[in-house]
């Protein structure tokens, strides 16, 4: 009697955890590895680099940024990761090959390109909220690639998903709502009224936290399913 062939629920977005998974989950703590893991899942797989602050990968496994700040230290430590920490807010957690599954196109030595740095930013942009759960597809690639070659800034898209998502968020918890965004095309039209609107920049930091807010309390009322 033959095996029945396995079929996958989701067909897209998977990532290649095999070996490099059984080895970290042996050398890392339980809070690294899980950090191991969302950065593999939201790392460039042409690359393995992850931008993101402290704060958005505090968000994204619902613990403190000075816990990131330890876990980060560990995945150096135990030369999981090559953390690169410059002038900007945000690190960049490259995977060591030993703990990478995939090919590089572009050693660990060597900068991103401005196009392809671009992306990587907007890609781990995008994945951090709640309120998102998506791969970042091929679609989603060429729509940040576009905003790129059209001059669109990287402050520009940081306060369209800002703003996209307190929108979400309030039709969320006024609706109890369980749809998540899947795709970067939401905030497509939110990067354009952000460009154009005079908003002052007064706005924004209340803002930050009043999705912060949103964000937890959403969570607090629908938690990750295990």
């Amino acid at each position: 009697m033959s095996t029945p062939r396995l079929i996958l629920k989701q067909p897209t977005g998977w990532f290649a955890a095999g070996r490099e998974f059984a080895q970290a989950i042996t050398l890392l703590s339980d809070g690294a590895f899980k950090l191991y893991v969302y950065a593999c899942l939201h790392a460039g797989r042409h690359t393995g680099c992850l931008r993101a602050t402290v704060e958005e990968l505090a968000r994204a496994v619902e613990t403190t940024p000075s816990v990131i700040a330890m876990h980060v230290d560990e995945l150096e430590e135990r030369a999981v990761c090559c953390v690169r920490r410059d002038q900007s807010p945000q690190l960049v957690l490259q995977i060591h090959d030993r703990f990478w599954p995939y090919q590089r196109q572009q050693t660990p030595e060597r900068s991103l390109e401005p196009e392809t740095e671009f992306v990587e930013r907007v890609r781990a942009l995008f994945l951090a909220p709640a309120c998102v759960q998506a791969s970042f597809s091929a679609a989603d690639e060429k729509l940040a690639l576009g905003m790129h070659r059209r001059g669109v800034s990287m402050e520009q898209i940081t306060r369209a998903i800002l703003l996209g998502c307190a929108r979400k968020y309030v039709a969320m918890l006024n609706a109890g709502s369980r749809t998540p965004i899947t795709s970067l095309q939401y905030f497509a039209d939110i990067v354009e009224e952000v460009s154009e609107s005079a908003i002052p920049e007064s706005y924004w930091e209340p803002l930050r936290a009043k999705v912060t807010r949103m964000e937890q309390q959403w969570l607090h009322a629908h938690p990750p399913s295990l």
